[in-house]
């Protein structure tokens, strides 16, 4: 049997089309999502096994699994506070990353920020990029950091800022090209899409790779 792909926060926007592209991509391979509760938006294929992130260690997969996806994200304004933000945003997601490594998993891909950085005074930033930090800190053969920018596509949830932030960027995605390319609104589909292909790419490269800009515009 194929070693299986195990995704946390596959109910998530990214994550559910990650989940859908990846069944399609990998009809013999198990794939599983981490979830706090089943969701029916998942296809049926993709194996839904409930899990306590505060106690994730408790959590047994019963395939070995290669690559580990980590769509894990909220928002303040939805998580309530920045405590909370951060639980999930960079506590539950290492804890993923660390079950993930004793479960034998050699590559991770995370989904960031642009902007990322651990030294920001935008807390959001600091603590994607704190997260990347951790990350890179740990021993994997193959390491993703994926940093979109603005997030394109329809959501199950109504997020007033990013709508506006839609229609601006329908004004002036067409002057970012070059260094200010990794700042260009991208649809959701294509952060999927691009994720989904690591799962079966072959490198002799090992170590992190920040993948931003035009590496996430590329067919």
């Amino acid at each position: 049997m194929n070693k299986g792909i195990v995704i946390a926060g596959a109910t998530g926007e990214v994550g559910r089309r990650l989940a859908e592209n990846l069944v399609a991509r990998n009809p013999n391979t198990p794939i599983y999502a981490l979830v706090r509760q089943i969701s029916p938006l998942l296809p049926d294929r993709v194996i839904q096994v409930v899990v306590n992130f505060d106690d994730l260690d408790r959590t047994q997969i019963p395939t070995p699994f290669h690559m580990a996806y980590c769509c894990l994200g909220t928002t303040i304004k939805t998580a309530g506070n920045q405590d909370a933000f951060k639980k999930v945003d960079h506590e539950y997601a290492l804890k993923f990353a660390q079950w993930a490594q004793v479960q034998d998993c050699s590559q991770f891909a995370c989904i960031s920020s642009v902007g990322a950085n651990r030294l920001s005074n935008n807390f959001y930033l600091s603590v994607k990029g704190q997260l990347e930090h951790d990350l890179a800190q740990m021993n994997w053969d193959h390491l993703w950091l994926i940093r979109p920018s603005l997030l394109l596509g329809p959501r199950q949830e109504f997020r007033l800022g990013e709508y506006l932030g839609t229609i601006a960027s329908q004004i002036i995605s067409p002057f970012m090209a070059g260094p200010l390319k990794k700042y260009k609104p991208i649809h959701m589909l294509k952060v999927a899409d691009v994720l989904a292909k690591l799962a079966t790419q072959e490198s002799d490269k090992t170590g992190c790779r920040v993948l931003e800009g035009h590496a996430l515009f590329r067919d």
